[in-house]
């Protein structure tokens, strides 16, 4: 296990920065590319899609070194979706989506292995799930109100100047990483999807496939309810205000029980229903409830694999970390694909959020497959 020169708390401000800085303007990329760029909503997917793949490659790279210093990496991370940002602020044509899909795909390994890395390292049996539930609820608190502001001044300004600024944002949180941690902090990264086994790989994969969802087809359905920015803001806002608290109530309550299966099992139960409701809601008030409701407790089941396992290969968190990375990206992509195709015969972007409801189940075989 990689011996963590941070703590659990600077870890989560760093997170926290980047979770405003990014959901200020993550919510209206889809918008943007929809509405602003002409992309239809196959073409979105795909660009969608080749993020994800990029993730993988890179995460795939990222394993060739025998230990990777930590903070280099989460502000290449960084830097990367700044500049992810700033394509789409400054960039023309097809040189804007290239480089959107290449960086932004390239920063989600660069800063989540090893930031996911250092946070699990500072877990222990007894508060896993409870501190792997705090990153759901400083998720809540930073962006809470981010889509709304983002609403505010894509209204008022446009779309590059949102960008822009979401960009010095995330320089910002560059800059405070740096401050943070020690340059030379370590993490051991290792492709080993059999350590995990199939069970768990199953349940990475639905994740993923969830994940591929959300990207955009939620998006898309949002702008169908809703037109002006700072409407779409607000429903972002509210869709973001996620189940943060509850996860850390459960999150303490498994720490004392020990059985993480039953808190996946909660998780995934509740939320399909919620799936179905955004899936048919027939208005944008129930769309917004279900929505909203569904992001609460979309997060439960994914907290609960990841402490059960990390209880399990607590001595290879690296291991862990990465493997997870790939899986999700792989599956993301696959997901991408799949819904693009779906978007080419004509199905429209509500009903393609059903795939979640299909899903959650496999969330349930995670830890019981070898």
């Amino acid at each position: 296990m990689p011996v963590s020169r941070r703590g659990y708390r600077e870890l989560l401000v760093l997170f926290g920065l980047l979770a405003f800085g990014s959901s200020v303007t993550g919510s209206f990329w889809v918008v943007y590319l929809f509405r602003v760029a002409g992309l239809p909503p196959a073409a979105i997917a795909a660009l969608l899609g080749a993020a994800a793949l990029t993730a993988v490659v890179v995460a795939m790279v990222m394993t060739r070194p025998k230990s990777l210093p930590a903070t280099p990496a989460m502000v290449a991370g960084l830097a990367s979706l700044a500049g992810a940002q700033l394509a789409l602020a400054f960039v023309q044509g097809p040189a804007q989506l290239g480089l959107f899909a290449l960086l932004y795909g390239a920063y989600i390994p660069l800063f989540f292995l090893p930031w996911n890395t250092l946070l699990a390292s500072e877990t222990r049996v007894h508060d896993r799930g409870a501190k792997l539930a705090g990153i759901n609820l400083t998720n809540s608190i930073a962006t809470a109100g981010a889509p709304f502001v983002g609403g505010v001044i894509a209204s008022a300004w446009g779309f590059p100047v949102l960008f822009a600024l979401g960009a010095a944002l995330l320089v910002l949180a560059a800059g405070i990483a740096v401050a943070l941690g020690q340059i030379s902090v370590p993490v051991r990264l290792m492709w080993a999807p059999r350590r995990l086994g199939r069970g768990t790989v199953t349940a990475f994969a639905a994740q993923g496939g969830i994940d591929g969802v959300l990207w955009s087809a939620i998006p898309l359905a949002t702008v169908s309810f809703v037109q002006g920015e700072v409407q779409l803001g607000a429903l972002f806002s509210l869709f973001a205000v996620s189940g943060g608290v509850f996860s850390v109530v459960l999150g303490r309550w498994s720490d004392r029980i020990r059985h993480r299966r039953r808190f996946i099992a909660l998780g995934a139960a509740v939320s399909v229903p919620l799936a179905v409701g955004v899936g048919v809601a027939p208005g944008l008030a129930g769309f917004a409830a279900a929505t909203g409701a569904l992001n609460a407790t979309l997060v439960i089941a994914p907290t609960f694999v990841n402490a059960a396992v990390v209880d399990r290969l607590e001595m290879d968190i690296g291991l862990v970390m990465q493997t997870r990375e790939v899986v999700l990206n792989l599956a993301r992509g696959i997901s991408s694909g799949t819904i693009l195709a779906l978007f080419l015969a004509g199905i429209p972007p509500q009903l393609v959020v059903l795939l979640i409801a299909g899903l959650l189940p496999l969330q349930l075989v995670a830890e019981r497959f070898p």
